[in-house]
């Protein structure tokens, strides 16, 4: 049985994860075939921690979960396959050292501070240097 994001969220027992329902189609249309791939995974927006374990599980032993939050108290939620950096979404140098650092991302999750002069800013940044086939969403 294929685990499913939905199922997933559903039965989890680890770190809160907070999405809303209409998000996990949405998700499992456009990253399936990353699943079980070598990749690069970065969300904006750490939350408390959940979501990276919930994309560890959904993309496999391969894949490479990088989280971003401007709270030094997500590097708590590192663990085998997940890293966390801390800084200002906004903040090209930073973002310039998280591309220096782990390569172009195959998808940016941007579930961060949700003010649009972040979004747009980071979106600015971080498309042009996203996997030439990846996924950039907000």
């Amino acid at each position: 049985m294929v685990m499913t994001l939905w199922s997933d969220f559903l039965s989890n027992d680890k770190r809160i994860i907070h999405k809303w329902k209409h998000y996990f189609p949405i998700y499992e249309r456009h990253f399936k075939d990353f699943v079980y791939k070598p990749l690069t995974f970065i969300e904006i927006g750490c939350g408390r921690g959940g979501s990276l374990q919930m994309w560890k599980r959904y993309f496999g032993p391969h894949a490479r979960i990088v989280g971003l939050d401007i709270s030094p108290l997500a590097k708590a939620y590192e663990e085998d396959q997940i890293e966390v950096r801390i800084g200002d979404q906004s903040d090209e140098k930073f973002l310039q050292s998280v591309i220096e650092e782990f390569g172009a991302p195959d998808i940016v999750l941007d579930d961060g501070s949700h003010m649009m002069s972040h979004v747009n800013s980071t979106f600015r940044f971080l498309y042009p240097r996203t996997a030439k086939n990846g996924v950039y969403m907000v």
